[in-house]
């Protein structure tokens, strides 16, 4: 009987409340059955009313503790946090208070112990069992009830089968998973209670007691990096949900962790690691404070397949061999990955995946470390499909398909191309390069001026430009070459030499109009002594690299000549295609009275001799 008039007046109560209704169906619908049993049942009322007896005390029923509400912890023992030997016994929350931004606000019971006591199927027991009295917050009628309500929305602790009444709430912005990962995060939600509110809550301990700066994939999981402020303990528990929980210290420097400190603050860094599967997560990190957990912060992240990844990126056929670039991870480790080669259907070869790779740690901020590539040439039919898997080392099955490619390999003449003719000191300068399909390697070029071949070169000069283009073949391709012509108009052509399959190939060819310059100098010094001159200067012939002969002539007869190969810096910095070995210096005898000396230089060319200056002088 006394149940079907439970259930009959919860369902009464269900039409007429505004007030979680799950709530008032059970507890408060509970201990007005406790409390007042005829009257709730045989008269008109409501549940509130009819234990409206202010828990034991003289209040109004008007005042707060009256109102059917738990106090606030922060009104009882000045912390928002549950005072010391309650448990969390689950939470709601409340939108739109305006207390948090545009955020939801947070509701945490803080259940009393029920020491040696049995609960039974509820899960709740009474307040005797922990020493817990029922009656207004701190004895005065200003402030809601503690210790009365026996009720837990059951989303913290569920491993403690029994919890006995509410002591106080904590409210707070911060998710409650975060405050105390033993939380879940199955939401209960009351509006009604958004607007509650005291002093004490404005200066929140829930508040961030420090800040998530780096959440990184890593080996299994995810590296979580942060700071706590000064003046709070560095204690620091990074937790997956609420199943995995990791504790870490934060004593380590902002250059120990690889971050920038925060302008104007004094904190310390911590840098640990969660584990994580697959899927989805809420990543946290929190103060340990005593019995509770003051929050750095939560980030939502999304765990990969632990399985290998990568990629083939090319697949370069050259002669007789193709060669195999790529890289490859297994996130369960930070070490290599055994490659696994098919060719046709079949498995010919695994090697490992541990050459350096920059840009792969990059691309991972230094997560897996940098020994994750591979490069590697294997013998083939020429049509043949390559395939390359990444094996699985740790958790996950088989093997994971990086990429495949089908090779053809090429064969015949040399190609290339001859990319420029330029006039240089001492000739032209023929710059290109050239590539044989049938060998791995430089091949010979010639350079012919006018139909006739004036030199042959080895075209061995790395262009990383050319393998760009034109990978399998190796990186010596390049030549450049100076060949001396005459002064008019030539044609330089040059052609590759055939090994193999093919013939000897033009690779191309260009026209040039080939001028000749007239030396140029200066006499930088004159030093007359009794009986003597000394003179000083540089002389430079366009059209050579090397130095020219200089003629020193005193009133118009030459008395001397010599070549111009001291070395001057200030010669080399003005021409430097011609380097610095182009300055003079003569010691001649003269006799005294009045002198002109002129100093002149030949032309590399055949062509006349060039004043390059001359100078008045006395002799004593």
């Amino acid at each position: 009987m006394s149940t079907r008039l439970v259930h009959k007046a919860a369902a009464i109560l269900e039409g007429r409340s505004s007030r979680r209704g799950f709530l008032r169906k059970s507890a408060l619908v509970g201990s007005a059955m406790v409390a007042a049993p005829a009257d709730f049942v045989l008269r008109p009322g409501t549940a509130y009313a009819a234990i409206c007896n202010c828990n034991g005390s003289a209040c109004q029923c008007g005042s707060q503790c009256c109102d059917g509400y738990t106090e606030f912890c922060c009104t009882m023992n000045g912390s928002n946090g549950c005072p010391p030997g309650t448990l969390y016994g689950g939470w709601w929350k409340a939108d739109g208070s305006g207390f948090c931004g545009t955020g939801p606000r947070y509701y945490l019971d803080c259940n009393a112990p029920c020491g040696d006591c049995g609960c039974g199927p509820s899960g709740v027991c009474s307040g005797s069992c922990s020493g817990t009295p029922c009656g207004c917050a701190n004895g005065s009628c200003a402030n809601r009830k503690a210790g009365c309500t026996g009720f837990r929305y059951g989303q913290c602790n569920q491993d403690v089968a029994c919890l006995g009444p509410i002591v106080c709430r904590v409210v707070t912005c911060v998710l409650p998973w975060a405050l105390d990962p033993s939380c879940s995060t199955t939401p209960r939600t009351d509006n009604n209670t958004r607007g509650h509110n005291a002093a004490c809550l404005q200066a929140d301990p829930g508040a961030l007691a420090g800040k998530l700066t780096t959440i990184e994939l890593a080996p299994g999981g995810f590296r979580v990096v942060g700071y706590v402020n000064a003046g709070v303990p560095n204690e620091v528990r990074l937790s997956v949900g609420t199943a995995n929980f990791v504790d870490v210290v934060a004593d380590k420097s902002a250059a120990a962790v690889g971050q920038a400190e925060p302008a104007g603050q004094s904190v310390r860094w911590f840098d640990g690691i969660v584990k994580t599967p697959a899927g989805p997560h809420v990543i946290c990190a929190g103060v340990v404070d005593g019995n509770r957990l003051r929050s750095v912060g939560c980030e939502h992240v999304v765990a990969p397949a632990r399985t290998p990844f990568g990629a083939l990126e090319a697949a370069h056929a050259g002669p007789g061999l193709v060669r195999l670039v790529g890289w490859a991870i297994d996130p369960d480790t930070d070490g290599h990955v055994n490659v696994k080669i098919s060719v046709n259907g079949s498995f010919v070869r695994t090697i490992k995946a541990k050459r350096r790779r920059r840009d792969i740690d990059r691309r991972y901020n230094g997560t897996f470390g940098e020994n994750h590539g591979f490069d590697v040439k294997i013998d083939v039919p020429d049509g043949s499909e390559i395939c390359v898997y990444a094996a699985n080392r740790k958790a996950g099955k088989g093997s994971v398909l990086l990429g495949c490619s089908t090779v053809d390999f090429r064969t015949g003449s040399p190609f290339g191309n001859l990319d420029s003719v330029t006039q240089v000191p001492g000739g032209v300068l023929v710059e290109g390069w050239a590539i044989d399909p049938d060998v791995n390697g430089p091949i010979d070029v010639d350079v012919r001026v006018d139909g006739v071949t004036v030199t042959t070169v080895l075209a061995k000069k790395i262009r990383r430009d050319v393998v760009r283009q034109n990978p399998g073949y190796g990186k010596k391709h390049g030549f450049s070459v100076v060949v001396p012509v005459t002064p008019g108009d030539h044609e330089i052509c040059v052609r590759g030499r055939d090994t193999g399959p093919g013939r000897t190939r033009k690779i191309g060819c260009a026209t040039i109009s080939v001028t000749s310059a007239s030396p140029t100098g200066s006499i930088d010094n004159v030093t007359v002594l009794s009986g003597r001159l000394q003179l000083s200067g540089w002389a430079v012939d366009p059209d050579v690299v090397g130095p020219v002969v200089v003629e020193a002539v005193i009133d118009g007869v030459l008395v001397a000549t010599a070549t111009a190969e001291i070395y001057r810096q200030d010669v080399a910095d003005a021409f430097p295609q011609h380097g610095g070995e182009h300055g003079f210096w003569f010691d001649l005898p003269s006799s005294p009275g009045s002198h002109q000396i002129c100093i002149t230089a030949l032309d590399a060319n055949g062509g006349a001799a060039v004043s390059i200056g001359c100078r008045d002088v006395m002799v004593p």
